[in-house]
């Protein structure tokens, strides 16, 4: 597990270090200090510097730029300059990222450099400009992955024709939950996997933190060429019903649960954990995901705004301070160069004593 990660020119960041990482790591802040950010740069570290990671975090920003010229009409492109500070793009800018685990360190990094075999014509002044070229190292690239940008910082090659790099070394999964859920398809793609396993009770056991009448889970439709529909049997009644008929919180449970068993020895990245869920259930979330993560080996690195998902740690400390002993909470601040870490313990005195730990 990591224990420490540094961070810098990424984002909206110049400089940022995670100190004290436990098993369960929650990011609070106020919007737009960088929580986000933090879960992407997480991943790209994970992932050793692989492409596939850096065109993720793009994509689910919607961090496009529509490009019209006469090589490229009507194209629609990543927009790389978002991923620096600033949101600028020119030769010499770079981000890197270290993580810590024991005496084991990890690193990243990415850079811009210039292209001068390739020269292309910069709007609005009518001069040719070499390009550039994006070059990520890490452990995944040791030799360097280049990717060519032009001057607006919009990817040349289509990153969905790309051949899909190799699995990190040693296989371990990094897997991303964001805001709006997972597909049906990719839960059920997941969900195969777990059927007729020891997993398949365990995810069951997640949705009936809101629902106790749940029964079983199943998937239909893929293989008659309809989207992937999630259906669950509840105690006394003969008929299926249909997963979204139980409300978003039980579709939120179902996607943690796949995901943390999809996880399994690897890192599991949450963005707003608790969407979709009455702050009655929280403290029941929080004990699910850590005995899963405790027993699969999962690293987790999550994202709150909510002053109860915070204060169901409190409870959770209360009831089983074992438990929470693999939580920590880690306050993000705009500007700061450091995030402020705390302990589930030092979450119950604060809450006792009505104390805001969010900023």
């Amino acid at each position: 597990m990591y224990e420490f990660i540094g961070i810098k020119r990424f984002r909206q960041f110049q400089a940022f270090e995670l100190s004290g990482l436990t098993r369960v790591n929650l990011l609070v802040g106020r919007n737009n200090a960088g929580k986000t950010s933090l879960l992407d740069a997480v991943e790209i570290l994970a992932l050793g510097g692989r492409t596939s990671s850096l065109l993720r975090s793009l994509r689910r920003r919607g961090e496009f730029s529509s490009v019209t010229t006469e090589e490229r009409p009507g194209r629609v492109d990543l927009d790389v300059r978002h991923l620096f500070p600033g949101h600028r793009l020119e030769a010499g800018l770079s981000f890197e990222f270290e993580a810590r685990s024991g005496t084991v360190a990890t690193h990243v990094w990415c850079e811009v450099e210039r292209d001068e075999s390739q020269l292309e014509l910069v709007p609005d002044t009518m001069d040719l400009e070499p390009r550039l070229t994006l070059k990520l190292q890490g452990p995944e690239a040791r030799e360097g992955i280049e990717l060519p940008v032009s001057t607006r910082g919009t990817l040349l090659s289509d990153p969905s024709r790309r051949v899909q790099p190799a699995a990190p070394q040693g296989g371990a999964p990094v897997v991303f939950l964001g805001t709006e859920g997972a597909s049906a398809e990719s839960l059920q793609q997941i969900w195969d996997s777990l059927v007729l396993t020891s997993e398949e009770e365990k995810v069951t056991s997640a949705m009936k933190i809101i629902e106790p009448s749940i029964e079983r889970l199943a998937f239909t439709g893929r293989e008659s060429r309809v989207s992937s529909v999630a259906f669950v049997k509840l105690a006394g009644e003969d008929h299926r019903v249909p997963l979204g008929s139980l409300g978003d919180g039980t579709r939120r449970l179902l996607g943690l649960a796949i995901f943390l068993a999809r996880a399994a020895s690897g890192v599991l990245l949450v963005d707003e954990i608790d969407t979709g869920l009455h702050y009655t259930t929280l403290e029941s979330m929080w004990r699910f995901v850590i005995e899963t993560a405790r027993r699969l080996d999962v690293q987790v690195f999550a994202t709150s705004h909510s002053g109860d998902c915070v204060r169901a740690l409190a409870w959770l400390q209360s009831d089983d301070p074992a438990l929470a002993s693999e939580v920590s909470v880690h306050r993000v601040e705009r500007g700061s160069e450091a995030a402020v870490p705390y302990s589930a313990a030092e979450i119950e005195t604060a809450a006792r004593h009505h104390i805001e730990v969010r900023g």
